[in-house]
């Protein structure tokens, strides 16, 4: 059965819409791996479990952050190959993606957990939690080869156009992470290396079910052989060279994640907590805009690599307006909502007045970010990742830093500072995005350079 879709042809709008609404879907049940380990945790194991998690998660994150910017450029040769019908080059490109994250798993594996202990000390865990950190984040760096694995193959599945069987992937795999959160750690006391071992798990399951469609899909991209390993020297470069700026723009984000994490937890376990909390809500209302996105990204690669730039440009205007009109209406949701969310975890009377705090200070950046992604994915689609990577370096390091200095020391606001710093910081790379979208360096067509 063919999984590969042409985006090429067909209504812009409605394209997109039914292109993104699965991938949007699919997003939502991957956050709930996270989200229901914290959920979980704080129910048997209230403000330390909450903590732990949130903490350890921030670390291994930035190596899921760091192989989703390698992704994106093995999502954008594929998809620019599929648009210009050149499926030879196509199965190529997968081949050389899956030799890289093969190794990169191996990589990561030994890397993460010979650094556990300096990289919990950095994020300053509180006392409490550091224990149950060590075992989440032992166990999540164990089951590294399933998150490079499944983002190799999502990869090339969005590259050729195929935004439903993700979705099923993760459904099923989502479905099986709750149930083992629940019994890890609920009756069996296992803890946060319970809720590790039970997303470890559900990645594995997504993993598998996604190579089993490519191995079944009848272009024969993918067999799962000793050749399936080898990598080509030029794909290997054009991926490489959209893959460095968007890992390089994920290593920013992260980065300022952990700088951003040390500081609030310096303020102890409550705001620890509360922070952590609202770090899942942020995951959550940012979804709809990553799904639109990654779809603008992908129907952008297509078009250009047919040479169809006039219909690339309507892909970013009608991605722009469903990512600014969804962004809008969950800023509204989780302010007016925001006492009820954080009550839903069992978190203590101070952590849900921190975490009030927090959702009317950093909210803000979901509107600067709706924009801003669309712009950062309309430049992957042509594969100018450096565009990203200079975006997240505005945001997050030239003004997110910086005001944090200014709030939390200069002006004495303190956590509150801290707050308002990270919702405005975002505000300036959608500055910097928007004079990209006119300068038109987003025209150029990647694999017409080799």
């Amino acid at each position: 059965m063919a999984v590969s879709k042409d985006l090429t042809e067909g209504n812009v709008f409605r394209q997109l819409l039914n292109f993104s609404i699965p991938f949007f879907i699919a997003q939502v049940l991957q956050a709930m791996y996270s989200m229901a380990d914290m959920f979980i945790a704080g129910k048997f194991m209230g403000d330390c479990g909450i903590s732990a998690i949130n903490g350890s998660a921030t670390i291994t994150m930035f190596v899921t952050m760091l192989l989703s910017g390698f992704a994106i450029g093995g999502t954008v040769l594929v998809a620019q190959y599929t648009g210009a019908k050149q499926h030879d080059d196509a199965k190529t490109a997968a081949n050389t993606l899956f030799s890289m994250f093969f190794y990169f798993a191996l990589f990561f594996t030994v890397l993460g957990l010979a650094l556990r202990k300096p990289l919990l000390d950095i994020i300053n865990i509180p006392e409490e939690a550091y224990s149950e950190a060590w075992n989440y984040m032992t166990i999540c760096f164990g089951g590294t080869v399933f998150i490079c694995g499944y983002n190799a193959v999502s990869a090339v599945l969005r590259g050729m156009g195929d935004s439903r069987r993700p979705l099923y992937f993760v459904a099923v795999a989502t479905c099986i992470n709750v149930v083992l959160d629940i019994i890890f750690v609920g009756p069996l006391g296992w803890g946060a290396g319970g809720a590790a071992l039970a997303t470890v798990t559900a990645q594995a399951v997504s993993f598998l079910l996604a190579v089993k469609t490519l191995c079944n899909d009848e272009s024969g991209i993918f067999n799962f052989g000793v050749n399936t390993l080898k990598a080509d020297m030029d794909k290997m470069r054009l991926i490489f060279k959209i893959g460095i700026p968007s890992a390089l723009q994920s290593s920013i984000v992260s980065f300022s994640l952990v700088f951003v994490l040390s500081s609030i937890n310096s303020y102890g376990l409550e705001a620890s907590t509360a922070a952590g909390i609202g770090s899942k809500i942020d995951s959550f209302a940012i979804l709809p805009t990553i799904a639109v996105g990654q779809s603008v990204s992908s129907m952008v690669g297509q078009n250009l690599g047919a040479e169809k730039i006039d219909r690339a440009k309507q892909t970013f205007f009608a991605g722009l307006a469903i990512s600014f009109v969804f962004s809008l209406i969950i800023f509204i949701v989780v302010n007016v909502f925001a006492e009820p969310i954080y009550s839903a975890f069992g978190c203590s009377e101070k952590t849900l007045e921190i975490g009030k705090m927090y959702v009317k200070l950093c909210t803000i950046a979901y509107l600067a970010n709706s924009i801003t992604f669309i712009i950062n994915n309309l430049a992957a689609g042509s594969g100018n990742a450096v565009f990203a990577m200079l975006t997240a370096l505005i945001s997050v390091v030239i003004a997110r830093i910086p005001l944090i200095y200014l709030f939390e020391t200069v002006m004495g606001y303190g956590l509150k500072g801290i707050f308002m710093a990270f919702g405005l910081g975002q505000f300036a790379g959608m500055i910097f995005g928007i004079g990209f979208y006119f300068s038109g360096k987003w025209k150029k067509v990647m694999i017409k350079e080799m």
